[in-house]
């Protein structure tokens, strides 16, 4: 590399330019990678925007306190409408602590890619009345 710094800069720039890459080269790439990879994501990630399409009660399959503890939250299995199951999880207190037997569900479904995702609600969500 020396050798064609050298023939482009000359034998004395070659020898400040090498030393400069030897020592900040490396951390200056970094660098510029990172920053081309956070505008790439912000440019080109999804906004996020999405519609709620219902609010549903539903039979729990399986639900583990995090750490032990519901007040940190919890990860649930419950078994969709439409027969397939999920895992969801809520690390809100409250509502992680109404999470039993059966819990309400509210799906949403995402504006750009329509896919449907879902979250814990408090019960008072799924009333009818």
């Amino acid at each position: 590399m020396l050798n064609i710094l050298s023939t482009i800069f000359g034998p004395h720039r070659a020898v400040t330019i090498y030393a400069f890459l030897r020592t900040w080269g490396l951390g200056l790439l970094g660098g510029l990678a990172m920053i081309v990879l956070v505008a790439g994501l912000y440019l080109l990630g999804d906004d996020g925007k999405h519609e709620h399409e219902a609010f549903m009660t539903v039979p729990v399959l399986s639900a583990t306190a995090i750490n032990g503890d519901l007040r940190n939250g919890v990860i649930a299995s419950v078994r969709l409408p439409d027969g397939t199951a999920t895992s969801i999880t809520s690390t809100e207190a409250p509502v992680s602590q109404t999470v039993g037997t059966s819990a309400c569900v509210e799906k949403r479904i995402y504006v750009d890619s329509g896919e449907a995702r879902y979250r814990f609600k408090l019960p008072r969500f799924c009333e009818t009345g």
